[in-house]
Order: structure tokens, then C-alpha cells, then sequence
């Protein structure tokens, strides 16, 4: 960043003159002035005066006029460095710049020519000790206001381990996501598949790495491919929890059918691609769609594929969204090898899936017998073997530890699936999984809770209308039964056409009339038809009876909608959100039209119709979702769309193919904490005619309102067909009694489903990474810490206003007083207004509104200011103490911080430095920052380390017994350590305090652990790539964890040579007098 201020014009630059350039690391000083270039160096300390020397070409250069309250350092007529603020700048007679410079607790002004002024480069002080003796320590009233502030942040890193756009997004912490999204986070390679059943949040992962990324570096760009419906609440989520306005521009949202619109994501560094296994359907790497998909994938460094269902589908949909992770591993032209790959691995996953959960204490011999399955299998896995060890040793246990077993058995379970998932970068949690995750004793975490499903009840309205048209349809099937059996034709294709006719039963007859014009010819197809439905329609013959049906059809009443209008507000309370899901046609847009020229519905129902634009549709959800009342929504709130708000759930019509209702359903039984919706199917008269009966196949037979089925759809689109085949030749008895048999095929496929899923399920990682989450939400606890010393340092430290704004907190520029920092450091505060409105409290966090966490860019900028601004980093006072019984004693007081060093892993990664923050992620990790202060008794150089003492000292700055060593009283202690050896002293004391901090038992013993910690987990990782070496045609990267192992021995050696630098020094004079009797 280019530090900003006034600019001189380089005309009249001269040696001595301060300069900048872009891509400078501050504000530098001319040394040399040749014809087209200079050389400029740069300012450190009094210690290293000069620093950063280069030579930058004469046009680049700009000269600087420093601003008021800019910090600078200067040598006296005695040569001695002082440090001082400037005031305000001046010229000499000859026009030469100067500055009125004030030194710390003085009320004089000093003018200085500007070539004696030097001026820290934008880098963190390396010793704040060479302030001190350059007596630019301040009133340690700075280093109370900074010091909390520092120290919460350094508290915030920890925590969240540099995953800065994990914490400081808009939304709960919850382990599964965050450990998904810190996965990817702190993997080199970013490539992955999340996998995350239905409803488990995976956008919420794809959001933080969104996030991340753009923090880590924001002329980064991010592309997202997802299915049109979803285009708009793909925006709205990124705007309103991930806060993507914070980097302008940066991300571009397109829908799956928007092929046209790829082409300008070619550039991107992060593809996200959500639905991914809608667009890997295909039979060939040919099809061009997906052609395009793949070039995107592979020019992008960064990939997400998200996929509820990706291991379910067909084998070459699982091959094509592996191609797109890894398109040399997964290659199309290996497909046959592929296939045997899949083959070879079934057996094992099946065996892992007969692994009881919860095996029986009393029957050893069983969970012996299962265990050996599985042992068979992978003999050469010594790291299995000693997980079976354990298992078994359970039983010597009298009686057996239930619980110890199970959670042997788990990490057993675990193991497998770790070591020989069929790609590492692949997530997958399952909802049984992580609802059975044990939850923090104190109450700090968010509990992870799904809306749910019950069964809707089926209300049966007095309506002509739905009578009439249901009795269409009736004669419609008597009909075509007839004709199909005495023309022996094939039921299949009539069997889709009843389908779609019944999914227009619940409503207007028009749009059942519209359907049946389009079938002989009377009208073009209507546009609420879809594509799939379209060809349904064309592809079975048009039967003789169909156009006198139509005619016989045309008169009725029109009371379905007033019906249904009358239904839902007699069954919803003022208030309550209800959803009415309508379908296809013009039921939806009639419908909320009534409603809203009802009393009832007046102002409180809201329409989500295909005919409104994206920006309606997400102003109505935010209306209702705000207001309570009735959502009323056709085909465009069947997918993508989240309602999970909604208490009331209408089903006004019911689609032919089970697979949309349950992405229908899947929009409210969704990740969140509200409580279970009730709901309601909308039928005709007739408990026993066709529509009533679909619902109760639906419930029985399917399934779909108890539980998800997406998983399933493989089969459910088969069973679906069978049964409307049945109603078309057997009548609707027959289509009842379906229930049984096709319930049963359900539990079969999940059976396989959960076989297959038994190797790529997430265990370890959830459980690991996970943690970080608690340590996330432990920091939140302390919001109301948080906000107290963030609101000190910004309304008292640095003058900016802090006021109430709009149910949160707004920090800004005073409109009175200017900020007490140079425009320099002032600028890093200079963020977006959204970015400085926000909440302390996440709980209290108001939509859309930024939560005060580093990765903000507004603390970002704060913590960017206390790492420059040198004040507070120094101090030095006076303070007696009337029951000491000694001379005055001088301590120096040292604040180190200790970090991993991330240099060993960047050397391993090429030294590339775009790896940097994903390096910083993973020693953080390994080893939480901390921060230690040592005290250093001067008189016998040895740490303090009695309690008592380190209270006295440690006690903050009190103006009524404490007084700050400004130039008037700093003689003093001068004469206590005798004249001239202050800076002898606080060296020596430096090199104790450091000594004394590497051989402390904290120090030591939190590198053990953290060492021994990694030392495990690639211990582990080694024993797992050992074991897939040895399994041959069962995995298709056999080596892939070398490069993991190799990590984990260079964040081993950053964890066992910790990075220590002093951030702040305090230098305190302990005596029975004040400071007046020594001087």
C-alpha cells in the first residue's frame, strides 16, 4: 500500500528530502540524487538508522509532507536520537521544508529541517527497547489503552488460527463447517469436493474459503457456477453473511444454464461449483457444457465442487467430478480402470458398513469375527491392527466400558475411511454423524440443529372446482386405461403424461385444461411447462377421447383459489410465516392476489413468482421473513431457495416426480434452530381419489416427509415411474398399494448408499478441526471484554466516535476533533462505512451488518496501526511503593511473542509467497500464538518471579502514585542507574529477559506439546501412506500423502524453533519515595 498523504512535486526534490514510491515499504529519505535515478533508504530504530537501501528511478519518486500527529525520530545538536510528533509543517527562509516537532510530555514545540527527519518504514518495530532509550517512550497511559487491544487480537489469531474468514463471517460456528472450510484452508492444494449431505451447510463452507481467499489477498477473483434458482440467494448470502463487498467487485455468480457467462471466469483463482453432479452427467468428456466446465476447473488454482450426492450417482458422473479435481489422477481415458477401482473397493466399504456403532459388550466373538473381515482385507495396515489392539482390550474391562468401546470402534471406523478414501481432498459429513457430536460442557457452542420434517396433514376444501378437476382427471385414466389395454400400447409413456396431469390437480382447472389443449393441438404449449414435461406431453400419442374430455370440462365454478385462501388463514396465526408452495402454472400468482385483497391478508402476502426478477423475489423473502404472513411461490421456490424460517408449510399442489418435493421440502428442512414446520396437503373432496392417494403413496411409500431422500434419487425417479404406470393400468387401488414394495426399494438403495458412503464419510477431520470452533466461540464469549477495550482504544485512544446506528455500533471520524493519529496511519482506518458498523457480539449480530473481528477490514486496519505506531510500545515510570524497604530498584518489563515459524514449511512449498497465509494457518494451528511478559530485576539481572512483586508491577499506570518519566523527572532514573548506563542496563536486561523466556517451563512445554502433537499426526499420516502403498488396485493415488508428511516435518521444526520478537517494553522504577529525591 502506498502510504498517503500531501505530495510534493519531484521538480524540486533534494537529498534529505522524505519520498515514497508505489510498492514502497513506507516513507523513505533521499541519500543520493544521480541524473534519472536515487537511492532512498529507509528507518528502522535509532539502531538501525538505515535500512531497506535501494535505487528507484527519478519519475516513480514522490516527495512526502508529513501530517500532523506523524510520529518521527531526529538527532539533537548533541547527536543524541529523540523521538517527537509533528505539529505542523514550515518552510526556512530559502523555502526549505521544516517542522514543528513536539517530544513526548512536553509543551514545546522544537523546529527541525527535514533532513534530520527520519520516519519509521511501514514494518512492526523489531526492538521497541531502541525507542525507549531514544526517549520516545509516552505516558503509559498509551500502553494501557493499546496493551488489551494487542493482546485480544493476538487472542482472536489464536483462536481462529489466521482462518480469519472463518471468524469474522456473519454466521454461527458449527465443527462440521468449520472444520470443512479449515481443511481447505490450510491445505496448499485447494482443491476439493464437499460433499456434505442435504441441508448440512455446505454453502456455509464454501462461503468462509470464499471469504478466505479474498482476505489472503484481495485482487484475487472467485467464480461461482450454480443452478439458476440459486443465483440470487448465492448473491445475497455472499453480500449479507460473507460480507464480499468488503473487496469490491471480486466475485461473479452465474447460473448453470448461463454457458455464455463462463467465459469470463477463465481468469478466476477460485471456481466454486455448487450442484456439481448436475453438470458431471454426461457419458463423454465430449459434451460441450461440460468441456467448458473442465477447461474452467483446470485453469482455476482453486477449486470447490459441492455435491450433496456425488457418490451416489452413476460411476461416470463420479469419474467427471474427479476429472474436475484432478484431471491427470481421473483421467476419461482410464475410465475401464476406473470402473475396476470402484469394484475393488465395495468389499471393504461394505465391511466397514456391517461394523457395528455401538457393538454388543457381551459378544466379543462377533465384533472379533467383523473385525477380521475387515483385517483380511488390508492385511498390511499395521496402524489397523493396532486400532483392533484396542478395540478388543475393551472387553478386559469388567463389566465393559459401553462408551469406550464405541468410541474405539469409531476411530476404527475412522482410520479406514481416512486412509482409503478414493481421493484426500474429498469432505463428506453425514447428517447421523455430526447430530451425535458431543457439544462443549459449559454451553460456549451453537448447537447444530436441522429443522426437521413431520407429515403434513391432508386437508380435504369445499371447492366445485377441485372436484370437477379432479373428476377430469379421474375420466381422463378410465379412459386412457381402456385404450392402452385394447390397443396393447406401452403404459410408460401415458403413465408420465397421468403424472403431469395430477401435478395439476389442488388448483385452477385452467392450467389442467391449458395441458390438455396442448395435447390435441388446440393451443401452444404453455410456458409454465417445463422442458422435461414438454417431452413427456409430445412423446405419447394424443388418444381420441382426450379433446371431448376438454369439451365436456369447460364450464365450472372458480372457487379452488378462494378455497385455499379461505384454508390458509383459518390455519395461521397473525404473524406466522407460512410458505405455500403452489407448482407450476397460474395457481401462485392467483393465489396471493386473493390473499392480499383479503382482511386477513391485506399487506402481509407476498409473492415468489417466475415472472418477477431476482431483485423482487429476494425483496419478498426478506419482507415475509421480517413481517411474518404468507409466502406464496410457483416453480421458482421448488429449488435452491432456504424458507427454514417458515412454521407453516402448504402444499397446494403436489409435483409428479418425488425428486422435486423433495428439494421442495429440502428448502425448509434446513441447517438452522428454528423448530419443526407443521403443514398442510390441499386436496379435493375425494379422501379416496387420486390426488389424496398420491400424497399417502408419497408418505407411506416414499417417505419424503419424514425423512431426506436425496440421496436416493437414483431410484426414486424409477419407482416414481412404476407407480404411475400402476395407476394407469391398475387404478388408483393398485397405485396405493404400492407403498409397501417401494418403501422397501428405498431401504435397499440407502442400504447401498451407506455402504458406499462407509469409505468417504469424514470422521477424524470433523473431530480434529473441529475444535476449532469451540476455541472460536470461547473468544466470542468475552464480547462484552472485547467491545469495553476496543471502545477505549477508539473513542479515547485514537478519538474516533462511537455511536449507535441502526440496532448496532458505528465508528467514524469525529466531526469535532480529528484523530490522534498521523494521516499515515489514520488512512489504514479509512475503510468502507459498512465495515466500521457492525456488533462486538456475534450472537447479537444484526443481518448484514459486520462483526468487529480480525478479518474485518476495520480491525484489520486497527491492528495494522498498533503494529506501526511505536507509541505504547514504550513506557517508563515512577512508582512508589511506601512499604519498600530497599534502594530503588529499576525493572524492565518485556513483552514477548511467540509464534511457529512458517519459514521451514515455505522452503518446503518453493518459497512461493502466495503459500504464505495458508503457512501461517497451519502453524497457528500446530502452535497457538502466545504472549509472555518477563520482568528483569536490573540490580541482580535475574527474572522476577515471586507473585507478590509481579502484582505490584504488573498493576496498570495509577496517575495518583505513578509518574511518567518525561523529560523533567527522567533524571532521576538516571541517577539510579548511574549517568550513562541506561542503555548498558536495558541491554543487559533484554538478553535476561530473552534467555530467562526460552528456558521458562510454559515456553518449553507448549512447544513440546504442540511438537508432539504434529509428530503424532504424521506418525499417523505415515502409517496411512504405508498402508495405501501396499493396497494394490484399491486406491488410484497410492502416494498422495507423501506430500502431507512432508508438511507435517516442516511445521514440526517451525514448532520447535519458535519465532520470539519483543512488541513492547516497559521500564518501571520501583522505590519507598518519589522520583523529586533523586534528582
Amino acid at each position: 500500500m502506498r502510504p498517503r498523504g500531501v505530495r510534493l512535486s519531484t521538480d524540486r526534490l533534494s537529498i534529505g528530502d522524505l519520498v515514497t514510491y508505489i510498492g514502497a515499504p513506507g516513507i523513505g529519505r533521499m541519500v543520493e540524487l544521480g541524473h534519472d535515478v536515487a537511492t532512498v533508504e529507509f528507518f528502522e530504530s535509532v539502531s538501525e538508522p538505515s535500512v531497506g537501501v535501494t535505487t528507484v528511478s527519478l519519475n516513480a519518486l514522490e516527495g512526502v509532507l508529513l501530517g500532523r500527529e506523524s510520529r518521527v525520530f531526529f538527532q539533537d545538536e548533541d547527536h543524541k536520537w529523540r523521538a517527537g510528533r509533528v505539529v505542523a509543517p514550515t518552510t526556512d527562509a530559502q523555502g526549505g521544508v521544516q517542522y514543528f516537532v513536539r517530544l513526548p510530555n512536553t509543551i514545546q514545540d522544537t523546529i527541525v529541517e527535514v533532513s534530520r527527519i527520519r520516519v519509521r518504514w511501514d514494518k512492526p518495530p523489531r526492538d521497541p527497547l531502541q525507542i525507549l532509550l531514544a526517549g520516545g517512550n509516552e505516558t503509559p497511559r498509551f500502553r494501557d489503552a493499546r496493551q488489551p487491544v494487542r493482546r485480544l487480537l493476538l487472542q482472536d489469531r489464536a483462536s481462529s488460527a489466521s482462518a480469519t474468514g472463518i471468524s469474522s463471517s456473519g454466521v454461527q460456528m458449527h465443527p462440521h463447517q468449520v472444520a470443512a472450510a479449515f481443511r481447505v484452508l490450510h491445505d496448499p492444494i485447494q482443491r476439493y469436493l464437499l460433499a456434505d449431505e442435504v441441508g448440512m451447510g455446505k454453502t456455509i463452507e464454501a462461503g468462509f474459503v470464499i471469504r478466505q481467499t479474498l482476505i489472503d489477498d484481495p485482487r484475487r477473483k472467485v467464480g461461482i457456477i450454480c443452478p439458476d434458482a440459486l443465483v440470487e440467494q448465492w448473491r445475497a448470502e455472499l453480500r449479507d453473511k460473507f460480507y464480499i463487498g468488503d473487496f469490491g467487485r471480486r466475485v461473479r455468480v452465474v447460473g448453470h444454464s448461463d454457458t455464455p457467462g463462463w467465459k469470463c471466469l477463465g481468469t478466476v483463482d477460485l471456481l466454486v461449483v455448487d450442484e456439481a453432479h448436475l453438470l458431471g452427467k454426461v457419458t463423454s468428456p465430449d459434451e460441450p457444457t461440460y468441456m467448458l466446465l473442465t477447461s474452467l476447473a483446470h485453469s482455476a488454482t482453486r477449486l470447490l465442487l459441492l455435491s450433496a450426492t456425488p457418490f451416489t450417482q452413476e460411476s461416470t458422473t463420479h469419474l467427471a467430478l474427479l476429472h474436475l479435481l484432478d484431471g491427470e489422477l481421473f483421467s476419461w481415458g482410464r475410465r475401464a480402470e476406473f470402473e475396476s477401482l470402484l469394484a475393488a473397493r465395495r468389499e471393504l466399504s461394505y465391511a466397514i458398513y456391517l461394523l457395528d456403532e455401538a457393538p454388543d459388550p457381551e459378544n466379543p466373538e462377533y465384533l472379533q469375527h467383523q473385525l477380521e473381515e475387515v483385517q483380511a482385507l488390508v492385511p498390511h495396515d499395521e496402524l489397523l491392527n493396532q486400532r483392533i489392539e484396542e478395540v478388543m482390550s475393551s472387553f478386559d474391562l469388567s463389566p465393559v466400558d459401553a462408551g469406550l468401546l464405541n468410541r474405539r470402534v469409531a476411530a476404527l471406523r475412522a482410520h479406514v475411511s481416512e486412509t482409503y478414501r478414493l481421493h484426500q481432498r474429498v469432505i463428506r459429513n453425514r447428517r447421523h454423524n455430526v447430530l451425535q457430536q458431543r457439544l462443549d460442557d459449559e454451553g460456549v457452542m451453537t448447537p447444530f440443529s436441522l429443522t426437521g420434517r413431520t407429515k403434513p396433514r391432508l386437508v380435504r376444501l369445499r371447492s366445485e372446482e377441485l372436484d370437477s378437476t379432479a373428476a377430469l382427471v379421474d375420466d381422463w385414466l378410465s379412459e386412457c386405461s381402456s385404450h392402452v389395454l385394447d390397443n396393447a400400447l406401452d403404459a410408460r409413456s401415458y403413465a408420465a403424461v397421468a403424472g403431469v396431469l395430477v401435478s395439476r390437480l389442488g388448483g385452477p382447472m385452467r392450467d389442467l385444461i391449458q395441458i390438455l389443449h396442448c395435447r390435441s393441438g388446440l393451443q401452444a404449449p404453455p410456458p409454465s411447462l417445463s422442458g422435461e414435461e414438454l417431452a413427456i406431453l409430445n412423446l405419447a400419442p394424443t388418444m381420441p377421447f382426450e379433446r371431448d374430455l376438454v369439451d365436456l370440462a369447460e364450464s365450472t365454478a372458480e372457487d379452488a383459489v378462494l378455497a385455499l385462501a379461505d384454508a390458509i388463514v383459518d390455519r395461521s396465526a397473525p404473524g406466522q410465516r407460512v410458505v405455500a408452495f403452489c407448482g407450476r402454472g397460474s395457481f401462485a400468482k392467483e393465489l396471493v392476489a386473493t390473499l392480499q385483497k383479503s382482511i386477513r391478508g391485506r399487506g402481509s402476502a407476498f409473492a415468489h413468482l417466475v415472472g418477477q426478477s431476482d431483485t423482487e423475489r429476494e425483496d419478498s423473502v426478506q419482507e415475509w421473513r421480517r413481517r411474518g404472513g404468507v409466502l406464496v411461490v410457483d416453480e421458482s421456490g421448488d429449488v435452491g431457495r432456504n424458507l427454514q424460517d417458515a412454521t407453516l408449510i402448504v402444499h397446494a399442489r403436489l409435483p409428479w416426480n418425488p425428486n422435486e418435493l423433495e428439494q421442495r421440502i429440502g428448502r425448509v428442512d434446513r441447517y438452522g434452530r428454528n423448530a419443526v414446520a407443521h403443514g398442510f396437503v390441499a386436496t379435493d373432496s375425494d379422501s379416496y381419489g387420486v390426488l389424496a392417494t398420491w400424497a399417502r403413496l408419497l408418505s407411506r411409500g416414499f417417505k419424503v416427509f419424514e425423512r431426506s431422500i436425496s440421496a436416493e434419487q437414483e431410484v426414486i425417479g424409477p419407482l416414481a415411474s412404476a407407480a404411475w404406470e400402476a395407476l394407469v393400468t391398475g387404478g388408483v387401488e393398485e397405485f396405493e398399494s404400492l407403498a409397501d414394495s417401494t418403501s422397501e426399494a428405498i431401504t435397499a438403495e440407502t442400504r447401498r448408499i451407506n455402504e458406499l458412503d462407509a469409505l468417504e464419510s469424514s470422521w477424524e477431520a470433523t473431530e480434529e478441526l473441529g475444535s476449532l470452533a469451540e476455541a472460536i466461540s470461547r473468544y466470542d464469549e468475552r464480547h462484552a471484554n472485547i467491545a469495553k477495550a476496543f471502545g477505549n482504544l477508539l473513542v479515547e485512544g485514537f478519538r474516533l466516535e462511537e455511536r449507535p446506528w441502526d440496532g448496532s455500533v458505528r465508528f467514524s471520524v469525529h466531526d469535532r476533533h480529528e484523530p490522534l493519529l498521523s494521516p499515515r496511519l489514520a488512512n489504514f482506518l479509512a475503510v468502507g462505512e459498512k465495515s466500521r458498523i457492525g456488533a462486538f457480539d456475534r450472537w447479537r449480530l444484526v443481518p448484514g451488518k459486520r462483526l468487529f473481528r480480525r478479518g474485518n477490514p476495520f480491525i484489520d486496519g486497527v491492528e495494522r496501526v498498533l503494529e506501526l505506531d511505536d507509541r505504547g510500545q514504550a513506557s517508563a515510570f515512577w512508582r512508589v511503593d511506601p512499604r519498600w524497604q530497599y534502594d530503588a530498584v529499576v525493572y524492565f518489563a518485556f513483552d514477548f511473542q511467540v509464534e511457529a515459524d512458517p519459514e521451514p514449511l515455505m522452503q518446503m512449498l518453493g518459497g512461493d509467497r502466495g503459500h504464505l497465509a495458508t503457512a501461517m494457518r497451519r502453524c497457528d494451528w500446530a502452535l497457538a500464538p502466545f504472549e509472555r511478559r518477563v520482568w528483569i530485576d536490573t540490580s541482580s539481572t535475574a527474572m522476577v518471579e515471586a507473585e507478590g512483586d509481579l502484582r505490584f508491577l504488573n498493576a496498570p499506570f495509577n496517575e495518583t502514585r505513578d509518574k511518567n518519566m518525561n523529560p523533567a523527572r527522567i533524571d532521576a532514573l538516571h541517577n539510579v542507574v548511574g549517568a550513562g548506563n541506561i542503555s548498558l542496563v536495558a541491554t543487559a536486561a533484554a538478553k535476561a529477559a530473552h534467555a530467562g523466556l526460552l528456558t521458562t517451563t510454559a515456553l518449553q512445554e507448549a512447544c513440546a506439546r504442540a511438537s508432539a502433537r504434529v509428530a503424532a499426526e504424521t506418525d499417523v499420516t505415515i502409517a496411512r501412506s504405508r498402508a495405501r502403498s501396499a493396497t494394490i488396485g484399491m486406491v488410484a493415488d497410492p502416494d498422495s500423502l507423501e506430500f502431507d508428511i512432508a508438511i507435517g516435518h516442516a511445521v514440526q521444526a517451525g514448532v520447535e524453533n519458535p519465532v520470539v520478537r519483543t512488541v513492547a517494553v516497559t521500564c518501571l522504577v520501583r522505590a519507598s519515595e518519589g522520583w523529586q529525591q533523586f534528582v
